[in-house]
């Protein structure tokens, strides 16, 4: 539809000047440019006050509402009481068909715990008894009775439209309707024993690492651990013991020091306390204290033939031997 004749276009778009200037149009505007060559038009600027005829044109129809559906009821009364009351009717004949021997059993026994007789004796309008049943906040008091709580949690675990939730999830589900104290522990533990939780359940921790025990002594000092307990109430100059433990026998050798003693007091304990007595050992263990994990002593130890092996950090633990001894030895002192 090419025109024959050519035109004026006024218009009050301040924004087409933008047109006037060389740019480098992108694919839409080079489909405009091309689509506008078929016609033989001018532009005319003209303010928008005096395009009157044009603006008249544009206006949106204003549409009355003021009167407009006044008064008019979407949803009647008569159709909302029927639809709710039926749906409710039908949901209370379900819950109620589901609960109602755990009801009946929670109504024949009135033992009552501590905090719930302490609820009703208030009477804050937290807990309240009705029909035999005790409500704490608006749920259902179930009684210290271990075989009613556990088939109350298995009913908000196990089912299939439920599908085993977690910890967060059952809590929410029971509190909707029960109560009773402990309820959050019993819960945790519910959900740590089940066995398909526990099975199907996504690990996103790193895995632990292999335990690597320590090696079983074949004969007496062969392998000895070594700690030292400090600081003490000074005696001689003295506030600190060394402890040498034998993994074999068991003995112990005990040796006055200091807190402060350095990788060569330690070298001379063992030069005249251990090993002139029971020869040098294969293995020392000992934790990462400087007087053991010192440059001084892994080479003192590598020059005598001696296996340096040293605790794990803040696991004292693995050589359980020698803090056992410490203890005793705290006993004695």
């Amino acid at each position: 539809m090419d025109a024959a004749k050519p035109f004026e276009v006024w218009t009050d778009h301040e924004n087409l000047k933008y047109f006037r200037e060389p740019y480098k149009l992108n694919g839409r505007q080079a489909q405009w440019y091309l689509k506008l060559q078929d016609y033989d038009f001018t532009l005319k600027h003209i303010l928008g006050k005096t395009n009157t005829k044009a603006d008249i044109l544009s206006w949106k129809e204003q549409v009355n509402t003021k009167e407009d559906n006044k008064d008019i009821q979407l949803l009647k009364d008569e159709m909302w009481t029927r639809k709710t009351t039926a749906k409710v009717m039908m949901l209370e004949r379900k819950v109620m068909a589901e609960e109602s021997d755990i009801v009946k059993r929670i109504r024949r026994n009135n033992t009552r715990e501590k905090e719930i007789v302490q609820a009703l004796e208030k009477n804050d309008g937290l807990a309240w008894e009705e029909d035999g049943v005790a409500y704490m906040e608006r749920r259902i008091y179930v009684l210290n009775n271990k075989e009613l709580r556990e088939e109350i949690l298995k009913e908000h675990h196990e089912p299939a439209d439920i599908e085993h939730p977690g910890q967060h999830r059952m809590l929410e589900l029971l509190k909707r309707t029960y109560w009773w104290p402990g309820l959050k522990e019993d819960v945790k533990r519910y959900v740590q024993g089940c066995f398909k939780c526990q099975q199907n359940k996504v690990q996103h921790q790193r895995k632990a690492g292999e335990l690597h025990p320590l090696e079983i002594s074949q004969g007496p000092w062969q392998e000895i651990s070594i700690d030292i307990i400090g600081p003490l109430p000074k005696s001689n100059g003295m506030d600190a013991i060394v402890v040498i433990v034998d993994w074999f026998t068991k003995m112990i050798r005990l040796k006055a020091t200091t807190t402060n003693v350095l990788s060569e007091g330690i070298a001379k304990i063992y030069r005249d306390d251990i090993w002139k007595l029971h020869g040098i050992p294969k293995k020392i263990l000992s934790d990462r204290g400087p007087q053991f994990a010192s440059k001084f002593m892994e080479e003192f130890t590598k020059a005598l033939g001696t296996k340096r092996q040293l605790l794990t950090a803040y696991h004292p633990q693995t050589d359980g031997q020698a803090e056992r001894i410490n203890q005793e030895i705290g006993t004695f002192l």
